[in-house]
């Protein structure tokens, strides 16, 4: 029998994870202890090395403030719940952006993309200003 291997679905589960519970101003010692498991157990969740389970992620949404489909929003559609200021994460755009930079193994494209959103970033602020 062999183990299921958390899947990029899982990754990004997690990933959303850590920012709903960011957003909730949490750290990973205290929504442990709401969801009864360890800190190391949510740096695992979000990490995606280790899948969640149904009934604990719908923990993680009490505790979180978030609703459920959060959780799996690819799109714009769901919007996080405010629980203080917005936080840069909370961006749609910056979710995808992270967890197809996390698919990236080689340091040198990794830093490439970095100078490729740096630049665009720049220009976009230049553009504001003009």
């Amino acid at each position: 029998m062999s183990t299921r291997c958390p899947t990029d679905i899982d990754r990004f589960v997690g990933q959303r994870i850590r920012l709903a519970r960011r957003i909730a101003k949490m750290s990973q010692q205290k929504l442990g202890e709401q969801i009864g498991v360890t800190y190391q157990q949510i740096q695992k969740y979000e990490n995606g090395t280790d899948r969640i389970g149904a009934g604990r992620l719908h923990q993680v949404s009490l505790s979180t403030e978030q609703p459920i489909e959060f959780f799996f929003s690819f799109s714009e559609d769901v919007e996080p719940r405010e629980t203080g200021r917005q936080d840069i994460l909370a961006n749609d755009g910056v979710q995808r952006l992270i967890v197809s930079a996390s698919k990236i193994k080689s340091r040198r494209l990794l830093d490439n993309l970095a100078q490729i959103a740096e630049t665009f970033a720049s220009t976009e602020m230049s553009d504001a200003k003009a």
